[in-house]
């Protein structure tokens, strides 16, 4: 049998500390369950793995498509969100060995190396080191998690807000489909929903964003009109409607709900649904019960869609120049929430 050709990846990093943050092996694709020995520390990252053929050196960065360059982007992704930090990078050194010999070398200064970035802002929730493992899963939730977690990373260094929450959105996405089974976009919503209400440790730093919000507050941050004229178009929507607002128990919710209710209350009364309606919010205002968890699947799962709809749809101007506005300011509040959002879900990964 031949021998394997031995490759060793060393990416030096800026930094003093040597803690060791990761250190294990793992699989690649087409490997067979076969596995790279990966190694990340605070100020180094080395990956060795063997192979049966000698690969292009060049190709590594190259190619995306490079399996090797799947297993760099892993452990360089585990190192931002585990120090949350984007390691500045010395160099990059790549040895290729066989019985003992050197076959090949290549050296990657940080001057070839893409422009050094920085997080604009800290992650908003802390993100578990042994979640985050997930990710070098060759699975299609690990390859999920990987992408998501990229375009996490990709939100983090940009400025301009709305360019955020599409990359937010695409990280929520991925998530959301692996929890959805890869259905419909409803389909998926539905299942978010569900899970998160029955797992109160899915939202756990969304929560605390939105536990101090008031029913005023809430009122006021969400172009409620906008959602239900949207949302809720014609009177054969009068059931749909009613089924929204009877999803929810919250007395935040139940106060918004009772003062917006004259939006569809025509078609409700004339659909002979109107009394349940109110049935129902007054009975849950009676209990007066705050659930945050509902908060949350209201804001990050219905709004946050009818949102990003109108944006990538092309149903709202685009910026022209640097001016802020009310809308400026909501996706930046909401750019807070559906970044926590994707956290509490990487964290509990274990349990989709």
């Amino acid at each position: 049998m031949r021998e394997k050709f031995k490759y060793l990846i060393e990416i030096s990093i800026e930094e003093v500390s040597t803690i060791i943050l990761f250190n294990g092996f793992v699989k690649y694709q087409g490997g067979g369950g076969r596995e790279d020995c990966i190694n990340i520390n605070c100020d180094r990252i080395s990956l060795e793995c063997e192979r049966t053929s000698l690969i292009d050196l060049d190709g590594v960065f190259q190619n995306y498509h490079s399996v090797m360059y799947a297993q760099i982007a892993k452990a360089v992704s585990f190192y931002i969100c585990a120090t949350a930090t984007i390691p500045r990078i010395n160099d990059i050194k790549i040895c290729v060995e066989r019985s003992g010999k050197l076959i090949e070398e290549k050296k990657i200064p940080s001057a070839d190396l893409k422009s050094h970035v920085n997080l604009v802002t800290p992650f908003t929730g802390v993100l578990s080191a042994v979640s985050l493992t997930a990710m070098f899963d060759e699975s299609p939730k690990g390859s999920a998690l990987l992408k998501a977690i990229s375009h996490l990373i990709r939100s983090k260094t940009k400025k301009d807000v709305f360019d955020r929450f599409d990359s937010l959105w695409k990280a929520y996405n991925a998530i959301y489909k692996i929890i959805g089974n890869g259905g419909t976009d409803h389909a998926c919503h539905v299942a978010l929903r569900t899970f998160v209400l029955a797992n109160p440790g899915a939202s756990v730093f969304t929560s605390a964003i939105v536990a101090g919000m008031t029913a005023k507050e809430l009122r006021k941050k969400l172009r409620w009109r906008y959602l239900i004229l949207n949302d809720y178009e014609k009177s054969n929507k009068a059931v749909a409607f009613r089924d929204f607002v009877l999803r929810y128990t919250d007395a935040r919710i139940m106060k918004v709900f009772n003062e917006i209710l004259p939006y569809r209350k025509d078609f409700l009364a004339n659909a002979g649904l109107l009394p349940d309606v109110q049935n129902h919010i007054s009975s849950q205002l009676a209990l007066n019960v705050c659930i945050h968890r509902e908060l949350v699947v209201l804001i990050c799962i219905k709004y946050m869609y009818f949102v990003r709809n109108k944006s990538a749809h092309g149903e709202r101007l685009d910026r022209i120049i640097g001016l802020g506005n009310k809308e400026t300011k909501e996706i930046g509040w909401l750019n807070e929430i559906l970044e926590s959002m994707i956290i509490d879900l990487i964290n509990v990964n274990n349990v989709y």
